[in-house]
């Protein structure tokens, strides 16, 4: 009879093996799992990194790498600028955070960890808020710099001297600075994709403002041995452009607009046919002096063209147009005691026109009689009504326009503008001064123009005819931007 070996055998040595081994293991991942409790659980995120496995100063350096160090990106259109995030004054409350971060750690269970971490499962955890600020002032301070360096302000027209005309200006690109603040934010307060936008407005080009009328008529006069008198109105705006336009000059056939305007303030009821007879040569002929006079004896009520002439001058200045006056009729001699007036336009010590004692006005006094007429007939308002409310009608406003409208004489104001532009006016020359007085009807706005030129002694109309013509035709240009009159360009 055999009896059993008392010694153990090979399975039981396996079994005590297999426990041994995995006693050591636990043992082995106990010792793992307790190094691995200094560090930040598995799984742990502090605003968006993953610091698992790392200690507080591992941590930190971490969290400053990805939100102080890294730079983020601004676009401004295509340019992408690199901006870091402390010029926005941005700053990371790690005391804050790595506090919550420790207290997740601690707050673990050993044994629910260990069994997590042994089977590579871990345990989960609460993840930890991005705490951090920044100075709006101090990021806002950096848009603007951005937008200093690429915005582009929209270009201004600008003249063409050679056409008389003006080119458009660029279109520019603004930031709007308020509206992209969100976005740039947002980027400093993200762990990845740091980028943002900004918000871009486009500027459009402006139109030429009435300023650079005058300096490219400025130049375009350089060169005349003379002077010239400008005035020009915009019968919208009221804006106007003023060079020269307070000096004397010759009245000439320029101020008979005033002699017809009183003539119907004088006047009640319709024209009759000798009348309108009357007015017609006064602003349409230049051979109408003796029609001037006989609509001056109207005025005066008897024939005495100088009683007229007197009454007109006092119709001027009480329209507040003090530099404006008749002093003897045409083609007639002075009267004794009363050869001209004396005016503030003719008073300087120096007057550079020698204007005629008969008769004077200025650019700026003929432009704003046009404007008050224009209003009247337009409005029923303005000046001129309020000045002879019961004694002026705005049909009679309207009728004088018309009058005016049938003068042509294909140069001056006419010849600057397109063919079909009506222009009531009223031209006049004397050996040493032209000039033409008007309201032009274009189709992007209606304007006054005045142009008076004067040369010592005499004015070649080859010198005056063709730089008054281009007055006009920059005028127009201006008021019609889109459309520019370039038919009629001859001097340079």
């Amino acid at each position: 009879m055999n009896r059993s070996s008392s010694s153990p055998g090979l399975g039981q040595w396996l079994v005590v093996t297999v426990m041994v081994a995995a006693v050591l293991f636990l043992l082995f991942k106990l010792y793992q799992y307790g190094s691995f409790r200094r560090f930040y659980p598995a799984g742990l995120t502090i605003a968006g990194v993953p610091v698992g496995g790392m200690t507080r100063e591992q941590a930190a350096e971490q969290l400053n790498a990805r939100y102080l160090a890294a730079d983020i990106i601004i676009y401004h259109a295509s340019e992408a600028v690199a901006v870091n995030p402390t010029d926005a004054e941005f700053t990371l409350d790690l005391e804050t955070m790595l506090s919550q971060a420790d207290f997740q750690r601690q707050q673990q269970d050993f044994w629910a960890g260990f069994w997590g971490f042994l089977w590579g499962r871990p345990v989960e955890v609460e993840q930890v808020e991005l705490s951090a600020t920044n100075n709006p002032e101090a990021l806002r301070r950096v848009l603007e710099q951005i937008a200093t360096v690429y915005d582009k302000p929209a270009q201004p027209p600008q003249p063409v001297p050679t056409t008389l005309s003006f080119q458009y200006g660029e279109t520019g690109v603004i930031t709007d600075i308020d509206a992209s603040l969100p976005d740039v934010q947002a980027a400093l307060y993200r762990a990845t994709d740091r980028e943002a936008h900004l918000v871009l407005k486009p500027v459009d080009a402006r139109r030429p403002d009435i300023d650079l009328l005058a300096r490219l008529i400025v130049n375009h006069l350089e060169d005349f041995e003379g002077v010239a008198s400008i005035f020009i109105m915009d019968l919208e705006s009221g804006e106007e452009v003023a060079i020269n336009a307070d000096v004397a000059m010759s009245g000439m056939s320029i101020v008979k607009v005033p002699i017809a305007l009183e003539m119907f303030r004088i006047l009640d009821g319709p024209l009759t046919p000798e009348q309108s007879r009357l007015i017609s040569e006064t602003l349409v002929v230049q051979a109408g002096d003796l029609s001037a006079n006989l609509l001056l004896n109207i005025v005066a009520g008897q024939d005495d063209p100088y009683l007229g002439a007197d009454i007109v001058t006092e119709s001027m200045r009480r329209l507040g147009l003090a530099n404006t006056f008749i002093a003897v009729p045409y083609e007639e001699s002075p009267r004794p005691g009363r050869a001209t007036y004396e005016t503030e336009a003719n008073s300087r010590e120096e007057s550079p026109t020698e204007p005629d004692p008969a008769m004077q006005t200025t650019a700026e006094d003929m432009g704003t009689l046009l404007a008050m007429i224009y209003y009247c007939a337009e409005q029923n308002g303005g000046a001129l009504v309020a000045a002879y409310r019961d004694q002026v009608a705005q049909e009679e406003c309207q009728q004088l326009l018309e009058f005016m409208k049938l003068n042509h004489i294909g140069s001056l104001i006419e010849e600057g503008v397109p063919p079909d532009t009506p222009v009531a006016h009223r031209h006049g020359w004397i050996g040493d001064t032209h000039g033409d007085a008007g309201i032009v009807f274009s189709p992007a706005g209606n304007y006054v123009l005045v142009m008076v030129m004067y040369k010592d002694e005499w004015l070649e109309w080859e010198i005056s005819s063709p730089l008054l013509a281009d007055i006009a035709q920059a005028t127009y240009n201006y008021f019609n931007f889109d459309a520019p009159y370039l038919n009629g360009t001859r001097s340079n």
